[in-house]
Formats: structure tokens, C-alpha cells, sequence
């Protein structure tokens, strides 16, 4: 199915970017899971699902389970989390390697498309713990020598959303009940950002960039320090449970929580005998691409002496915050 797309409408002045608008036609994926068999849940998410789709299917499975009150074993959260942690690492590698030397277009530091050909086929052939453990030894080595791509000039004064705390599922009910959760999510009344930078900011390391004003670097900081810490648990395996869990809700009512390479996924279901009734989907990209929210919060007021430089900026924030979908950026004159 067509995947959607952003919007990102820059105001312009000429000398910064005054406000910004985003406006999403990405299509509600969770329509079309009503009144399906929950059997049939996990695998039709499979099949609509083209990004983060192993964290989509384990949020669908760990739903139907906890809705039919079914006890998730630490076998089985086992079993959910080794593909999940496989994709995000292959998610920030390509992040890391290919999406960020290509905006920066520095011909010193091409992207390294090979490089991270290679480990995507080696992850996607990880499929026991064994095999994991063996990637997951090489790739520490590699990250003890990988060089990270630098953010660039950074402006110290943004006005930053606050980062999005991990929450167990639980938590997640009441916050899910309210009106147009799915679509414009926030937590207390307030916008937040979500990724590895709000899993990784207890790091000392993140603690000193983002009192320094060095957001961009942050968060390619903390995809590399996430990185570290997956090839560690990957030979660790019960670690990984830290990524999902779920709440049995009530009888019938199932609530999943995924940690994604993007940030915090939400899926809530409800059934009606053994059929979908209800079903929501938050996925990271609401809590950042928010009408309010992190993109928006930061590209405003951004110094751009010209319509280049605006543009750069908002493209290089929107890939900071990792959409999973296109973008385009357009420039409106103030």
C-alpha cells in the first residue's frame, strides 16, 4: 500500500526560518485491521508494513496476546525481541552510513553503501541466537573503530521539545483513551520527542552535547551508544525484553509497547469475540513530526541567510528525527 508522506512548509524571511507547518497524508493502517480474525492480525501487519515491519508485527502478536489474556513467558518476549533488535540495528547502520553522508554531501566521507550492505545480509541471516551472538561480537569490534558522521554547524538556542521518557505498557492506557491520540499524541498535555536521544539521555556524554546546544550530535551519539548496547544484549538475549512489553488492559483489551530505531511504537487493541473491533497504532513519527511538536519546536526561529541554508536546515532536523516516510521541504516567503 502507498506508504504516505510529509509535508514540511518553511516560513521564510529571508534571514531565518520564522515557523513551520507539517502536514501528513500517511493513510490509518489501523482501519484496515478491523474485523479481521486476530489470528490474521500479525501477519496482514507484515504485509503492510515496509518500515520497522518486524517491531509492527511484534506490537500486533504481543496485542492479540495480552487481549486474550494469554502469559507472555520470558521465552516468548525472547522470541519477539531478536528480530526486533536485528532491524533496529540495521536501521541505525543505515542511518549512520548511507542516509547521513548523503545529505552531507561531503566528498571526503561518501556514504558507505557496501558497508552497510553487507551487515543488512548478515543481520537478516541472524535468525537464532547464535548467529546473532556472532554478528553482535563483530559489529562491537566495528563500533569500537567506526567514525560517526558529523552533524555540522549546530545553533545552540533551539527551543527543544522534551524527550520522551521509556514508559511500560501499562501506562500507556489512559493516555491512549484520549481523542485523537493516534494522530497528534502527547503525554501530559505536552509534545515530546522520541528516539534514541530519549532512551540514551541518561549517558554523561548526551548529558554535556545537550547542555552545549548540540542536538544533531546527540542523536547521532546516541544511535552509535543504542548500537552498543544492542550487540551487547544480542549476546545476552533476556536483555532484549527491554524493547516490548505489553498489558492485558481487560478482558478482551490489549495494549503493546516497541522500542523501533525511530522511537516508542504504540498498538491497542480491541476484540469482539475473536474479531478485531478497535484497533490504534501510534507510531514514533506522530510524537515528532507533531503539529507542535519536535520538528517544528526546533526549525523555528533556525538562522538561514538563504533559501539553500532554510531548506538544508529543515532537511538535515527532519533526518535527525528519522521519519518512516518521504519528506519534502518548500519554502513560504514571510
Amino acid at each position: 500500500m502507498q506508504e504516505g508522506s510529509l509535508d514540511l512548509a518553511l516560513t521564510w524571511d529571508g534571514k531565518r526560518i520564522v515557523a513551520a507547518t507539517v502536514a501528513s497524508n500517511r493513510p490509518q493502517v489501523a482501519s484496515l485491521l478491523r474485523r479481521l480474525p486476530a489470528a490474521a492480525v500479525s501477519e496482514r501487519v507484515l504485509q503492510l508494513f515496509g518500515i520497522c515491519r518486524q517491531a509492527q508485527a511484534a506490537a500486533a502478536a504481543l496485542c492479540v496476546r495480552s487481549a486474550r489474556g494469554e502469559r507472555l513467558t520470558p521465552g516468548a518476549l525472547d522470541e519477539l525481541a531478536l528480530p526486533v533488535a536485528l532491524e533496529t540495528i540495521s536501521e541505525h547502520l543505515c542511518h549512520l552510513l548511507i542516509a547521513w553522508p548523503t545529505l552531507l554531501a561531503d566528498p571526503l566521507r561518501p556514504p558507505r553503501v557496501a558497508d552497510c550492505g553487507d551487515w543488512r545480509r548478515r543481520l537478516r541471516a541472524a535468525s537464532d541466537r547464535r548467529s546473532a551472538a556472532a554478528v553482535a561480537a563483530d559489529l562491537a569490534r566495528w563500533l569500537g573503530e567506526a567514525e560517526l558522521p558529523s552533524p555540522g554547524e549546530e545553533s545552540p538556542h533551539i527551543a527543544a521539545a522534551p524527550l520522551l521518557p521509556v514508559l511500560p505498557a501499562a501506562e500507556w492506557e489512559r493516555m491512549a483513551l484520549l481523542a485523537d491520540f493516534a494522530l497528534l499524541p502527547t503525554r501530559a498535555g505536552e509534545v515530546a520527542e522520541t528516539g534514541a536521544l530519549a532512551r540514551q539521555v541518561g549517558d554523561a556524554a548526551i548529558t554535556r552535547l545537550l547542555a552545549a546546544g548540540r542536538r544533531f550530535a546527540a542523536r547521532l551519539l546516541a544511535r552509535r551508544l543504542e548500537l552498543c548496547w544492542l550487540a551487547a544484549a544480542l549476546a545476552d538475549p533476556p536483555r532484549l525484553s527491554a524493547l516490548l512489553d505489553a498489558s492485558p488492559v481487560r478482558a478482551g483489551v490489549g495494549l503493546a509497547r516497541v522500542e523501533t530505531a525511530r522511537g516508542t511504537l504504540l498498538h491497542r487493541l480491541e476484540l469482539a469475540g475473536d474479531g478485531v473491533a478497535h484497533y490504534l497504532i501510534v507510531a514514533p513519527t506522530e510524537w515528532n513530526f507533531h503539529p507542535q511538536g519536535a520538528f517544528v519546536r526546533e526549525i523555528s526561529g533556525f538562522p538561514a541567510a538563504s533559501q539553500r541554508a532554510a531548506r538544508f536546515a529543515a532537511e538535515r532536523l527532519a533526518l535527525s528525527l528519522d521519519p518512516c516516510v518521504p519528506c519534502s521541504c518548500r519554502l513560504v516567503d514571510a
